[in-house]
């Protein structure tokens, strides 16, 4: 076995899961191999060309390289290229993993497992080393092998390319339980529901519209209220939220166009003032993972609109609506 080897991890990443992913990839490796063995992390942007990789490996001392690159946005599969060399006769021997990961699989997760198949890797190349030799045109020797972690996923990459892995879904329905409260109204007084059709855009931002109804009773006025909204917003959430994790947060503002009848319980003219308005909100969601395709939904938030109606009838209270509320949801998410 190598004495104290010094293994150069390349993580092609850009963004904060993969950089997560990247630094317990080298702390697992690190943990897994020979007693004083040391690993070097770099973080690139885009993949490295050989001369990039050999003038960083030069430039650690390195006895091995590892080169960790994604396939997909999500970061489903990660192909993995391992190329070390023996000190003693030069021996180089490169090796090729293809690594599937699932969508619930967290970047700490994803990470951990990465850096233990390295180690494992690693450890068969250096006895390997003392073992199969072929000669090169330079004097060297190099070894190549490649294997798959996943049966599903072909061990070389060489030949037609592998189709790349099923798109994330980029449409939701969301149905909502929906209450609103005001400094006159007590939760129990606004009750209504709304659903919604989202459409991703990227893994964190998505276009939303969404159709709702609330039914109200007005406190001290013998009136109720019937409220329509139509939304069209846009969603920002977190990895988390977006591939239903356990737990993942969003937040939307939308643009709100606004139906208000409001009517006495007990006028037997069937008096009524209703009018459209417009408005606008901005809520914050927590999502609660249920399956890979369903989450939990519990939002919150705050809401306006750019008018109020009133209905004045003799010898009775005026019966008003609000221009803002506090708004609170509970509902359900399916991807699709």
């Amino acid at each position: 076995m190598v004495t104290a080897p010094i293994v150069l991890l390349i993580a092609v990443a850009t963004t904060p899961d993969g950089v997560a992913a990247a630094n317990e990839a080298a702390a697992a490796c690190l943990q897994a191999l020979p007693a004083g063995a040391k690993t070097v992390l770099r973080t690139l942007p885009s993949v490295p060309d050989d001369a990039e990789v050999g003038a960083a490996a030069a430039a650690a001392s390195a006895t091995a390289t590892v080169v960790v690159t994604w396939r997909d946005a999500q970061q489903l599969v990660s192909d993995v290229r391992v190329r070390s060399t023996a000190p003693l006769d030069g021996t180089v021997r490169v090796t090729e993993r293809n690594i599937v990961f699932s969508a619930r699989d967290l970047p700490a997760e994803r990470g951990r497992a990465l850096g233990l198949v390295i180690a494992s890797i690693l450890d068969e190349e250096w006895a390997a080393q003392r073992a199969t030799t072929t000669p090169s045109a330079a004097g060297a020797r190099l070894v190549v092998g490649a294997s798959a972690v996943d049966a599903e996923v072909p061990a070389a990459l060489t030949g037609s390319p592998k189709p790349p892995p099923p798109a994330a879904p980029r449409w939701a329905l969301e149905a909502n339980v929906i209450t609103a409260v005001d400094e006159q109204e007590d939760f129990d007084d606004a009750i209504g529901g709304l659903v919604a059709l989202r459409r991703s855009l990227t893994p964190r931002w998505a276009l939303r519209a969404g159709i709702g109804f609330r039914a109200a009773d007005l406190d001290g006025a013998n009136a109720t209220a019937r409220t329509t909204v139509g939304s069209l917003g846009v969603v920002w959430a977190t990895p988390g939220f977006a591939e239903g994790r356990r737990l993942g947060f969003a937040a939307r503002a939308d643009l709100l166009a606004v139906h208000e009848v409001i009517k006495r319980n007990d006028d037997d003219d069937h008096g009524t003032a209703e009018h459209w308005t417009a408005g606008g909100d901005l809520v914050g969601q927590i999502g609660i993972g249920l399956s890979s395709g369903t989450s939990l939904l519990l939002s919150g938030g705050l809401e306006g609109f750019a008018s109020s109606q009133s209905l004045v009838s003799p010898g009775q209270a005026p019966a008003t609506l609000p221009r803002g509320r506090i708004i609170f949801e509970l509902g359900v998410l399916s991807r699709f």
